[in-house]
């Protein structure tokens, strides 16, 4: 039984257990509700404990049973006034926040539009599989590609990538980026069992596919050369060539130095930003020179990479240039040089982030308040709390998951403020952090 099953049956087994009690007939209609819970008809049990509460006003396990099918209802206005109206008595459970917003999930996993969908799973591994099983395959079975692709990172975020069938199955899928997300997590789970289904990516129609295979064997501690990816670095089409040179970083092998240097110089642009990416990954301060010129390149998004890398690579020596590229005409790449400084001790580069939050263009803003909560955490919670209200539901996702991620209890009210946001995307990641913090979880996926 679930952990939502779980709490229902909690809530009403005491009564249950009690035939010569007065309450009989009260657990004779929560155990009606209770069953109506179970069969997922969330409209019947509150209405049912709905009359029950109007006969007994004063009964707590219907107030709690009643917020949670309130959530499966995707109606957080009423969940929260049930909670509320126990704290008021002093009764609430703070971990009863847990389930209402595991229910409001699930709900909006049956939302139209691929991006709530894809927002709700993506937000339901900051509760853990525990808590929503059954939600989190259902999105593995999503019609959309993208929320599947979501889901298996989400399952990879649980620690569930092995033992889940849907999650195997997902190394088949028609969509190559659902196989290149199944075989990644699979890879990242680095249990022996899922080599052979992995290995099945080796002949994959999609030559990228064949790549991400490789990676996870790897990962998975079979003896894979890096030569492939070497040789595709050299490949004809830029799409390879890029995912080669991704793969090469995080594998961190030292003989991708000069192929990784090289592609610098590629003539693709998009070549050009893996491989600047791909450098910071890789982890050798031997790039730093080159990743400083980079910062001149004439793409944006490569002079971007290129300072994230600097910024990773504590590179000191650097630090002339950053300033320089925080003069850049593109405000991302502003962005991504001021975070950089700060994480090199420039602590007064903050002040350009903090600029970046009245940019026009919402997507700088969004990544401004990412960048500080990163960088400089301390300062981050305060950044989130001045955008909570910003027009842009993407901002406002984006000061969510800061004070959800570092603001501990003290993000509860502001949490349950965004769980009511007039845009589903907002509420999902309001539902998953609210979840989490309530129930004090200090990390993602499973306890």
């Amino acid at each position: 039984m679930h952990a939502i099953g779980s709490l229902a049956f909690a809530l009403t087994a005491f009564l249950l257990l009690c035939p010569g009690n007065p309450a009989l007939a009260v657990a004779d209609d929560l155990h009606a509700a209770k069953m109506a819970f179970q069969r997922k008809d969330y409209d019947t049990a509150v209405r049912l404990l709905s009359a029950q509460i109007d006969a007994h006003p004063t009964q707590t396990t219907a107030y709690e049973l009643r917020a949670v099918a309130q959530g499966y209802r995707g109606h957080p206005e009423e969940a929260l006034a049930d909670y509320d109206y126990l704290a008021k008595q002093g009764k609430e459970k703070t971990d009863l926040l847990r389930p209402m917003c595991a229910g409001l999930l699930t709900n909006l996993l049956a939302h139209d539009q691929d991006l709530v969908r894809g927002a709700a799973v993506t937000a339901l591994a900051e509760l853990g599989f525990s808590d929503t099983p059954t939600a989190l395959i259902t999105a593995l079975r999503d019609s959309s590609a993208r929320v599947r692709t979501f889901a298996l990172q989400a399952a990879g975020r649980m620690g569930r990538a092995a033992t889940l069938p849907a999650v195997r199955a997902a190394a088949g899928d028609p969509d190559a980026t659902v196989r290149m997300a199944a075989l990644s997590t699979l890879g990242l789970s680095k249990d022996p069992a899922v080599v052979e289904i992995v290995r099945q990516g080796l002949t994959d129609k999609d030559p990228i596919v064949q790549l991400v295979a490789r990676e996870a064997l790897i990962r998975l501690k079979q003896p894979q050369s890096v030569q492939p990816f070497l040789a595709a670095a050299r490949d004809f089409s830029p799409s390879v060539r890029g995912a080669a040179l991704g793969i090469l970083g995080r594998l961190k092998d030292p003989s991708a130095l000069s192929v990784l240097i090289l592609g610098l110089h590629d003539p693709d642009a998009s070549v050009r930003s893996f491989a600047a990416g791909a450098l910071g990954d890789l982890g050798s301060m031997s790039a730093v020179a080159d990743l400083v010129d980079a910062l001149s390149d004439p793409d944006p998004y490569v002079r971007n990479f290129a300072a994230v890398s600097l910024g990773r690579l504590n590179a000191k020596p650097a630090i002339a240039a950053l300033w320089g590229a925080v003069k850049d005409s593109d405000s991302l790449v502003r962005l991504a040089a001021a975070e950089a400084l700060v994480r090199l001790g420039e602590g007064e580069a903050a002040l350009v982030i903090r600029e970046l939050l009245k940019d026009p263009d919402y997507g700088v803003r969004s990544a401004a308040v990412g960048a500080m909560a990163r960088s400089e955490p301390s300062r981050a919670m305060a950044l989130a709390l001045q955008v909570f209200d910003d027009p842009a539901p993407r901002v406002r996702v984006a000061a969510v998951q800061a004070l959800g991620r570092l603001g501990g209890k003290t993000a509860i009210p502001y949490l349950r403020r965004a769980l009511l946001d007039k845009d589903l995307t907002v509420r999902a990641f309001a539902a998953g952090h609210l979840g989490s913090v309530a129930a004090g979880r200090g990390q993602k996926g499973e306890n």
